[in-house]
């Protein structure tokens, strides 16, 4: 085990590689970003767009769209079974980990009697070859073929859940109907390897899940194994294996209150970081990149604060204020004709940002999203 490590070494350690120096704002520069810090949870289809400016400041909406649009980022359900976009490769790599979890569910969601969850999937991915389907129309698909086979009372879509599962398969990507990808739900869904085409090695779970730890500690470390474990929605007996697998490419320190965190032996020591003020998306992985319940999360704002920052009735967060080391602020646009405003609301216990900082990256944003801030104001 190496040096003992403060709150605040922690903090600047991820920061210096979640926030690296921007290198440039076109479509490579993005699919090099996602390359280097992952998948990126956007169940909020303006997240992957705020995550974008966040940071590469000044990337265009038309850069964010065209990246999507040519599949060199994709959209798909996989870790955690939510949604999240990424470089194809890492898309393969999250479906291999999180299908056979996800799939578990489906012999209940489905009542299946001689079916089995391979076989839905099998029937799903055969429907979603050769184009893309409707979201409706592929769980009525199914629904059909369910009912042909499978014993009276047996093999029913029946909820929300079921369907859920059925179209949220990590088999599949996603997109809009349209090019608005940062406004429009991803009701269309299709094969992913028809979109994509990655090494066979990339669908082996051991494989994937030893190169998603290798990402995880990459983006987000120093953590612990509990904080690897959550973000990938596994156990901790495959993830200590991976993490075993990686060999001396993993480092051990110490931290606050004796834990021990993991991190790569090349990775940055934090001595980079210069701080700054940054306009963070909905489910920023500053939050999620570590486990749920996990004193991690303290590691940008106080556990008290993530009360207001998580929605617990609908499963969603707010955008974040960033001001050097800590999460600040919560944020939002309002819709104001064809304009927006932006209002800026101080978390309990952290320093308000200042007015001035805010404005000054706000530019980022109306690039992003091609619009135009008309007001900027802080509310208690």
């Amino acid at each position: 085990m190496t040096a003992r490590l403060s709150p605040d070494d922690l903090a600047r350690r991820t920061l210096a590689r979640q926030l690296p120096e921007p290198s440039g704002t076109g479509v490579a520069d993005l699919v090099a970003l996602y390359a280097a810090l992952g998948p990126v949870q956007t169940q909020v289809p303006r997240a992957a767009f705020l995550f974008a400016s966040s940071r590469l400041p000044g990337i265009t909406h038309e850069t964010v769209v065209e990246a999507f649009e040519s599949y060199a980022l994709v959209k798909g359900t996989t870790l955690r079974g939510t949604v999240h976009s990424s470089t194809a490769r890492h898309h393969a790599w999250s479906a291999a980990v999180a299908g056979p979890r996800l799939g578990m569910a489906l012999p209940k969601a489905l009542r299946l009697d001689r079916l089995t969850t391979d076989d839905v999937r099998a029937e799903t991915a055969s429907y979603a070859r050769d184009d893309w389907r409707d979201r409706d129309a592929l769980v009525e698909h199914v629904a059909r073929w369910l009912a042909e086979r499978e014993s009276d009372g047996h093999g029913v879509v029946a909820d929300s859940h079921a369907r859920n599962l059925l179209w949220g398969s990590p088999q599949l990507v996603r997109r809009p109907p349209d090019r608005r990808w940062h406004t429009r739900t991803d009701t269309q869904h299709r094969l992913a390897t028809e979109v994509y085409a990655v090494d066979a090695a990339d669908h082996d779970p051991e494989v994937a899940r030893r190169e998603l730890v290798r990402v995880h500690l990459a983006s987000y470390g120093p953590v612990t194994r509990r904080d690897v474990a959550w973000w990938l929605g596994d156990t901790l007996r495959p993830v200590d294996a991976a993490i075993d697998a990686l060999g001396d490419e993993v480092v051990r320190f110490e931290g606050p209150d004796g834990r021990v965190y993991l991190d790569l032996a090349d990775a940055p020591d934090g001595s980079t970081y210069d701080g700054g003020l940054r306009l963070l998306p909905e489910f920023d992985g500053l939050l999620l990149g570590f486990e749920g319940t996990g004193p991690e999360r303290a590691r940008f704002t106080t556990p008290d604060n993530h009360e207001r920052i998580f929605n617990r009735v609908n499963g969603t967060t707010t955008p974040m204020v960033l001001d050097g080391t800590r999460i600040v602020a919560q944020w939002r646009i309002v819709p104001r004709g064809s304009r927006v405003d932006v209002e800026v609301i101080p978390l309990p216990g952290e320093r308000a940002p200042d007015e001035a900082a805010v404005a000054k990256a706000l530019p980022a944003v109306e690039a992003v999203l091609a619009t135009t801030v008309a007001d900027l104001r802080t509310t208690a």
